[in-house]
């Protein structure tokens, strides 16, 4: 069995091992969680997210949302998109 497997070829949530796919599953205790998103109604009545953890905000969304499935769609794409995504220097 390999002692790590390699993640930068997963695409989507979708990972592979050799040439079988496979997925992954993640469990978390949420009584431990630091951060969480959290939905809101702005000002301008759309639907708006921000991440908090214990110390405050960390982020949030500028664009509002016409509806609260918009808004969650959102968070879940960012959730997705982040997974794997590098860190780079601008």
């Amino acid at each position: 069995m390999k002692s790590h497997y390699d993640f930068s070829k997963a695409e989507r949530g979708k990972f592979h091992f050799g040439n079988e796919p496979f997925d992954v599953v993640i469990h978390v205790d949420h009584s431990k969680q630091g951060a969480k998103f959290e939905v809101f109604p702005g000002p301008d009545g759309k639907f708006h997210f921000r991440l908090a953890d214990k110390s405050g905000v960390l982020f949030t969304s500028e664009e509002g949302f016409d509806t609260q499935d918009g808004c969650l769609s959102a968070i879940s794409l960012i959730k997705q998109e982040s997974l794997l995504a590098p860190t780079v220097l601008a």
